[in-house]
């Protein structure tokens, strides 16, 4: 460990207080984990034998209505433990990447030199290596922009944990969307199927989500999605998804509302119509760009995260979906009110 790491150690409660021999118990029972930003260190309600310190970055204390207390590595506060209750009293999520120093709650094994010297050897280790927490992913989704802090509280709690075997398949194409999924644990893989043709779309894992599709759009399954592994899933309710999470997130336009905000060009606001081609022979709204339902998540490196989108189709369910795939990448969508 540097220098400079024991120095951040010792300045913090209880360590400031302690003498060399008490030092050369605990240090080697600490580590210094990375997080990103966005990623949670603890969570409300939950037993802990850890002890937590900020040592760089900065983070985020939630508590059960989910009101934020911001707390800075250079703030003197972080002089403390973090929460120091079990359970905890409040979550912890970081904003921006930051340095955290756990260590055990109980008791510490005794270490010392030949020297007589303290080792500062503390493990540092990064955040992906102790696995990733569901809930801190989907916390971390610029979804949550949208979605008011009320529901947030109650959608945590609606979440049911479901296990999968290996080769089991966890929702099929052509089936009716039921559950929205985030993996807890383990590796998934999606495929489609077309004729007598299967193609592998992507391979999930811990903290990615599945099956917003359906439930968006209100139409059958567009792949089957099987465990690589046997794993662990956080499942919700179609209902349950629909009124906390997509609804808040989904708001619609006129197409007089439309062209004003494109005439007013600040910032500059495109139509995209997700039909296929084939479809739009038919016709299509003057100036709009074309990008087909099923290409959109491909074409999103291409598209301004300064502009609005406004999305459209024939009936709705589509460019509604097409508006949640586009807020919940970061871009700012509404959906083009038809009727």
């Amino acid at each position: 460990m540097e220098t400079t790491d024991s120095d951040l150690i010792k300045v913090r409660v209880p360590f400031s207080s302690m003498d060399e021999k008490t030092l050369k118990t605990v240090f080697s029972k600490l580590r210094i984990v990375k997080y990103p930003a966005g990623k949670m260190v603890f969570k409300r309600a939950e037993q802990d034998t850890n002890v937590y310190w900020l040592l760089e970055g900065a983070l985020d204390l939630l508590d059960e209505k989910f009101d934020a207390r911001n707390r800075k590595a250079a703030d003197d506060a972080s002089r403390y433990p973090i929460d120091n209750n079990s359970p905890h009293r409040f979550t912890a999520v970081t904003t921006e990447d930051s340095r955290i120093l756990v260590a055990p709650r109980g008791e510490l094994g005794m270490t010392s030199n030949s020297d007589g010297s303290v080792d500062f050897a503390i493990n540092e280790v990064d955040e992906a290596e102790e696995g990733i927490d569901w809930m801190s992913t989907l916390l971390s989704s610029p979804l949550f922009e949208f979605i008011p802090p009320a529901n947030i509280q109650t959608l945590f709690s609606k979440f049911e944990e479901v296990h999968y075997e290996q080769g089991e398949a966890v929702i099929r194409q052509g089936e009716t969307g039921d559950y929205f999924y985030v993996i807890q644990a383990g590796r998934a893989k999606v495929e489609r199927t077309g004729g007598d043709k299967t193609v592998l779309l992507a391979e999930l894992r811990a903290g990615d989500n599945f099956g917003q599709d359906a439930l968006v759009s209100d139409v059958p399954r567009n792949a089957t999605v099987t465990m690589i592994t046997t794993g662990t899933l956080m499942r919700l309710s179609a209902p349950d998804f629909q009124s906390l999470l997509m609804h808040p997130v989904i708001e619609k336009v006129t197409r007089e509302e439309a062209q004003e905000m494109i005439d007013q060009a600040d910032p500059k606001t495109y139509i995209i119509d997700v039909r296929t081609p084939k479809e739009l022979e038919s016709g299509k709204l003057p100036g709009s760009l074309n990008v087909p339902l099923l290409l959109l998540r491909k074409n999103l490196p291409k598209l301004r995260q300064d502009a609005i989108y406004v999305t459209s189709c024939d009936n709705g369910k589509r460019s509604t979906l097409a508006a949640y795939i586009l807020n919940e990448n970061g871009f700012t969508a509404y959906v083009l009110n038809n009727e």
